[in-house]
């Protein structure tokens, strides 16, 4: 199981982003960090390239994004952008927190014929019967608690390149929490995401 990006979501009353305060979180986040133009309106874009990872601001979001080929589930990269975004933007310790962990699992070319063999009580056979055979493969959600956040596992066929499962994990929490608090919790999902999904898969795969 590979680690491809991991996101960060953080809701909080920010205001507007003028000049001066664009140029005083340049300046908070500091090098490699540059100003450029955000690809989401109403926002404003902060990226690192050499490290793909880039940090967007509108008046009511932050939103850390890190891309990469194997990333690790730690973090503390991650939270010093964070904390210097949060004190250079000169706001209060608390978001409403949205997580997004993304990886691939290894299927040697075979995810969507796994999927369809693998995923549900059907035999295959029924399964592409439904679709007059034209089905390209099962996915599969699972939603769960994680207190205090609520959790969301989706597991499927990478069809851009059919040699991998895509694994696409969420999780939320409606109520403030403390920068320190969320990051932890993000890392712990992101080490989930790594070891224990995979074990999910496997057993999956040889029902």
């Amino acid at each position: 199981m590979q680690l491809k990006q991991v996101q960060i979501n953080l809701n909080s009353p920010i205001g507007q982003l003028g000049e001066v305060r664009k140029s005083h979180l340049l300046q908070a986040l500091g090098v490699p960090f540059t100003l450029q133009p955000a690809p989401i309106p109403g926002f404003v874009a902060y990226v690192d390239p050499l490290h793909r990872r880039s940090l967007m601001v509108s008046e009511n979001q932050m939103v850390y994004l890190h891309e990469g080929e194997n990333l690790s589930p730690d973090l503390r990269d991650a939270e010093l952008i964070l904390a210097r975004a949060r004190d250079g933007l000169l706001l209060d310790d608390r978001f409403v927190a949205g997580v997004q962990w993304i990886a691939h699992h290894e299927a040697e070319g075979a995810a969507t014929e796994l999927s369809v063999e693998h995923f549900l009580r059907l035999s295959a056979t029924q399964i592409r019967a439904l679709f007059q055979q034209a089905l390209r493969g099962v996915g599969l959600r699972f939603t769960y608690e994680s207190p205090p956040f609520t959790c969301d596992l989706r597991i499927e066929p990478f069809y851009a390149d059919t040699a991998f499962f895509f694994i696409q994990f969420n999780a939320a929490h409606p109520q403030p929490l403390p920068l320190e608090t969320i990051v932890l919790r993000a890392a712990e999902f992101g080490e989930y995401v790594r070891d224990e999904t995979e074990e999910i898969l496997g057993a999956l795969l040889q029902g």
